[in-house]
């Protein structure tokens, strides 16, 4: 059985396996494709698509774009896009822009909650990639304020947390737009995630939505049945995949733990 994952972070935004690497346990994993799906950046791409045929590992190139609707967070993920495209280039810049600005003022309210985080060592941390809220997580912990990372989000960086604040938001149409732009598939990652049925069945109306992330770790049995049937009755595409961010991530869904049919790449080709 072929076996592919199509939902993977790196280095390049908030993972902890640089692109190669990522390639390199794909296919010690015996994954036949994956797709690369950082947030709101397409800086791994490159590196992981040479590393793939030298490996004989087939890399689609994505990415996943947050959003915001009805003031819930809905995670657009783009495949098959031009990674050079220049208005995606651009919006991309606007978004890593944004993470410095607001990891500042994250870092500014952990501070007057007795949390003294230096942003230069944050830096160091998130390296030539965008500052993200994991990254300030590392940082507590290396600091001693906290013992894990999922303890520095449920405490302190959670959306609504003492220490949260909103980012750059795009809207679920503008995503939808910027990545059509790019020569892309649209498909709405996680829905169960969502956890509003009720909208998940409007962004599935929106222009441009081609398909649902269907099979996913945090989904329960009922909910994937239920968004497969959703998928099926509205004609969209079906997907995907671990959402892997590394072990250093304290991320226990990783690299290929999620069966994903490899048919389904027929559709998303």
């Amino acid at each position: 059985m072929k076996r592919i994952d199509l939902h993977i972070h790196t280095t390049a935004s908030d993972g902890s396996f640089t692109p190669s690497k990522v390639v390199e346990e794909a296919k010690k994993r015996d994954l036949v494709t994956i797709a690369i799906t950082d947030h709101d950046t397409v800086a791994g791409i490159a590196n992981a698509i040479e590393r793939g045929k030298e490996l004989g590992v087939e890399v689609i190139a994505g990415i996943e774009l947050t959003t915001y609707y009805k003031d819930k967070r809905v995670d657009i993920l783009g495949y098959q896009i031009d990674f050079n495209n220049q208005q995606l280039l651009e919006i991309i810049d606007k978004l890593q822009n944004s993470r410095e600005f607001r990891a500042r003022q994250i870092l500014n309210k952990l501070s007057d909650l007795g949390i003294d985080l230096d942003f230069n060592k944050l830096k160091e941390i998130s390296g030539d990639t965008g500052v993200g809220r994991p990254h300030i997580a590392r940082l507590m912990v290396e600091e001693g304020y906290v013992q894990g990372m999922q303890e520095a989000f449920d405490n302190y960086l959670e959306d609504g947390g003492p220490a949260y604040v909103p980012k750059y938001q795009l809207k679920p149409e503008d995503a939808i737009k910027l990545i059509k732009g790019a020569g892309g598939i649209v498909v709405l990652a996680h829905p169960g995630v969502i956890a509003d049925n009720e909208i998940v069945k409007e962004l599935i109306t929106c222009n441009g939505i081609d398909g649902i992330e269907v099979y996913y770790p945090k989904h329960t049995d009922q909910e994937t049945n239920y968004y497969l049937s959703l998928a099926q009755k509205n004609n969209l595409i079906i997907t995907g995949g671990s959402d892997c961010h590394g072990p250093a991530n304290e991320d226990k869904y990783l690299l290929g733990t999620v069966e994903v049919p490899y048919e389904l790449l027929e559709k998303l080709r």
